[in-house]
């Protein structure tokens, strides 16, 4: 049980329900970080933005992002994320365990095309330690075709990650 009270799905109305009804129009389950931030009303309409702005991102895709949550949860031991994401690519990306589990070994061996898999080598290594973060990184990057917006909202989504996983674990969301 949270140790704050959230908002289920049932309770929903309001921000609230406007925000959980982009899971329920797929019917799929209100995910439980969600459901978190339904705490502060704030971050629940920052969270659903941020959502729906990745949805339509032209440039980070679907596959991309989802690796991102992936590996970053499992750097982080965020264990709800890193199952979510699992099945997101499983189902939606038709990745194999195989797939998933070599990429969490060996990030390099993500099923990505090599300009996304430089994006994510990248997110994961300065997400790890942001001393590492170097202007030859960036301009690798760039090379390949990813602009200054690509790369920060890149690496926001991993730390986003972060952020959620922390709070995920001081309140005690899937206990």
């Amino acid at each position: 049980m949270p140790l704050l009270k959230t908002i289920t799905p049932e309770e929903a109305t309001g921000k609230a329900k406007e925000a959980y009804s982009f899971f329920e129009k797929m019917g799929a389950p209100v995910p439980l970080p969600m459901q978190m931030m339904s705490i502060s009303p704030y971050f629940l309409e920052m969270q659903s933005n941020g959502l729906q702005f990745f949805m339509s991102h032209p440039n980070l895709k679907f596959q991309l992002l989802a690796h991102i949550r992936l590996l970053v949860s499992y750097n982080e031991g965020y264990e709800y994320c890193i199952n979510l994401n699992q099945g997101m690519l499983m189902m939606l990306a038709k990745l194999s365990q195989e797939d998933i589990d070599a990429a969490k070994a060996n990030p390099a061996n993500a099923k990505l095309d090599d300009k996304d898999k430089a994006l994510l080598l990248y997110v994961l290594k300065v997400t790890g330690d942001p001393a590492l973060s170097n202007a030859d990184d960036i301009k690798a990057l760039k090379d390949m075709g990813w602009s200054d917006s690509d790369i920060f909202e890149a690496v926001q989504h991993g730390l986003g990650m972060i952020a959620a996983g922390m709070a995920f674990k001081i309140f005690r969301m899937a206990e």
